[in-house]
């Protein structure tokens, strides 16, 4: 499924929240304009960010948050935003669709199972849920699919965690002290 259309109707969003923010830049201070970004940007950023934010299109809205933050730090067009999503303890797009994907998925696992209910052997991963073989990419790319091999990535310290709440905020400081750039980047971590 393409999402090219819904990603320019948001772009188009996102860039008139990025108006406002820059004209507010000059005449407020830091907090406002934080306060802003999650009013008027970070709420459009995060509205169906589970179906459309593993599409290639969304680097162009991930481009769009990068330019938000430097505004907001006030520093120049090329300098890293790494550090800076850190500094404004703003989740960076991909780290943003990583924790919702997974997050959604923890809590539809009823029926799914780990690897040390399918089999008796002493493996690293008997703690990980267990994939399904998918033959079509619409399957592959369903959130509940995606969620799964996201999650068994994440540390064990925090798969352990049974609370949803307490699951959620250790998840998302863990993905704010990484801040990946990509999907790619937390499956290599």
């Amino acid at each position: 499924m393409k999402w090219t259309k819904h990603i320019r109707y948001l772009s188009s969003k996102l860039n008139t929240s990025l108006y406002m923010i820059s004209s507010l830049k000059n005449i407020t201070n830091m907090h406002v304009l934080r306060t802003m970004y999650f009013a008027c940007f970070h709420t459009h950023l995060r509205y169906g960010v589970t179906l459309w934010g593993g599409d290639p299109e969304g680097l162009r809205i991930f481009r769009l948050q990068k330019k938000a933050v430097r505004i907001l730090s006030n520093v120049s067009r090329n300098t890293s935003c790494r550090k800076l999503f850190k500094d404004l303890k703003i989740l960076p797009l991909p780290c943003l669709y990583i924790s919702e994907v997974v997050y959604k998925a923890k809590s539809n696992w009823k029926q799914e199972k780990q690897n040390k209910e399918l089999h008796n052997y002493n493996t690293r991963q008997k703690s990980d849920f267990h994939t399904q073989y998918c033959r079509t990419n619409l399957y592959k790319n369903n959130y509940e699919n995606v969620g799964i091999k996201l999650f068994n990535k994440l540390p064990d310290t925090i798969k352990i965690i049974k609370k949803p709440r307490e699951f959620k905020r250790r998840l998302q400081h863990f993905l704010m002290q990484h801040a990946f750039y990509s999907v790619d980047e937390y499956m290599s971590f």
